[in-house]
């Protein structure tokens, strides 16, 4: 029970240390200095930083698989009819943006991890065509009735937009030097992932996009209190 412990607290401050100073910053040494451990008492736990690594990539793709999962195992998710299209739309991207947010360093650094940790290069690939049809499930139930023409093709160029807003969006937020607050960081990705949408729907667009500020507002101000 107490290597347990002793273990998980590795881990929780090898994330904080690696999202605040990015991973890269940050050695073994380094954990065990933060969590007043020696160094052999880390390695008794994980063999090195490669470890670490491999064991919060394992979390955060356990998460991302159920969530991004869920509506394409059960579509039905997506067809609530207590909840407007949009607001289950905001509220499923909420949580996969949440995920990403709290394993920052993960997916603001991506193609250098994956080159150097090749052992999750499997899983970020797995979890990037996840999020591609999930993308793609949101798109067919915000715009999917009102296309048009070859339907298919169409929600996938939409898809693979949205897809590559949810992928790269903390790094821009750190180039912007954004990403430091969680609750503002997630919503505005989530305004600007389901803005997208606006362009497919003509004459409602201009209400969609205010539905869409009216929830991000909603959002920051549930947070806050």
């Amino acid at each position: 029970m107490i290597a347990l412990k002793t273990k998980d607290r590795i881990l929780d401050t090898a994330l904080a240390l690696f999202n605040e100073n990015g991973e890269r910053n940050v050695s073994a040494n380094d954990i065990a200095l933060e969590l007043d451990i020696s160094p052999g008492n880390l390695y008794y736990h994980f063999k090195g930083k490669d470890s670490i690594i491999s064991a919060l990539f394992t979390t955060v793709q356990r998460e991302l698989v159920a969530v991004l999962g869920a509506p394409l195992n059960d579509p039905s998710l997506f067809h609530d009819e207590q909840t407007a299209s949009i607001e289950r739309s905001w509220l499923f991207l909420t949580v996969v943006f949440e995920h990403m947010f709290d394993h920052r360093f993960i997916f603001i650094n991506m193609i250098d991890l994956m080159q150097r940790y090749p052992e999750i290069d499997r899983g970020i690939r797995r979890l990037l065509s996840l999020q591609r049809a999930a993308c793609f499930a949101v798109a067919s139930d915000l715009v999917g009735g009102r296309l048009r023409g070859d339907k298919d093709q169409r929600l996938l160029s939409l898809a693979d937009a949205m897809t590559m807003n949810i992928v790269y969006w903390l790094s821009y937020e750190q180039l912007r030097r954004q990403a430091e607050d969680r609750t503002q960081t997630v919503h505005r990705g989530v305004l600007q992932t389901l803005s997208y949408c606006a362009p497919y729907l003509g004459s409602e667009a201009q209400d969609f996009y205010d539905d869409c500020e009216r929830l991000y507002s909603q959002m920051l101000a549930s947070d806050d209190g």
